[in-house]
């Protein structure tokens, strides 16, 4: 009868032994994977961060836009207040541009080549009002008379522009423009 009992006790811590030795045994250390890359989070556009973006990049169209209808009456010699100038640009600025063109005309000159855009940045936000600054180059644009002759004048031909550009029942619009003539680019925020 002692037998029996042994045996059951001798079972019993077997599996003691065994669910011990399994609490004791130490884990494996856990595998990390390593990525290639650590990712950074980018912070997401505020609604008014992407307001002013969405305004400086339109109103940049414009101003860009209005560049190349002047650069195209220039060429074609004449100065008229086409719906590609009205479009984009209001008050003194529109007249400015069709007082240039005029002047070309009155020459009767044409110009060969277009402005060189160095470069547009943004230097102000406000909701129907943004201010950028452009540098312009016009040393490749040559003024030819009506006989094919080279009438280029001899000035300054590289400008800064600081420009207004205002919203105007829903559309971004030239308005002001204050133009520096400058040697060079060096040290303008604009320049490429």
């Amino acid at each position: 009868m002692a037998l029996p009992r042994r045996g059951l006790v001798s079972v019993g811590a077997a599996v003691a032994c065994c669910a011990l030795a399994a609490a004791c045994t130490p884990q494996p250390a856990p595998t990390s994977t390593t990525s290639p890359m650590p990712t950074a989070t980018t912070p997401t556009e505020s609604q008014i961060e992407r307001q002013m973006r969405l305004d400086y990049e339109a109103a940049e169209k414009a101003y860009r836009d209005n560049m190349a209808e002047q650069d195209r009456q220039s060429q074609l010699g004449i100065a008229v207040k086409t719906a590609e100038l009205t479009s984009t640009a209001t008050g003194n600025y529109l007249r400015f541009v069709l007082e240039v063109l005029g002047d070309i005309h009155d020459s009767g000159w044409r110009a060969k080549g277009a402005t060189n855009i160095r470069g547009v940045v943004s230097s102000g936000w406000r909701k129907d009002e943004i201010q950028l600054t452009a540098c312009e180059d016009n040393t490749s644009v040559k003024f030819l008379d009506g006989n094919g002759r080279d009438v280029t004048p001899n000035n300054v031909r590289r400008y800064v522009q600081d420009l207004t550009v205002n919203r105007v029942n829903g559309h971004w619009k030239v308005s002001e423009v204050v133009s520096r003539p400058v040697k060079s680019y060096e040290g303008v925020s604009c320049s490429a």
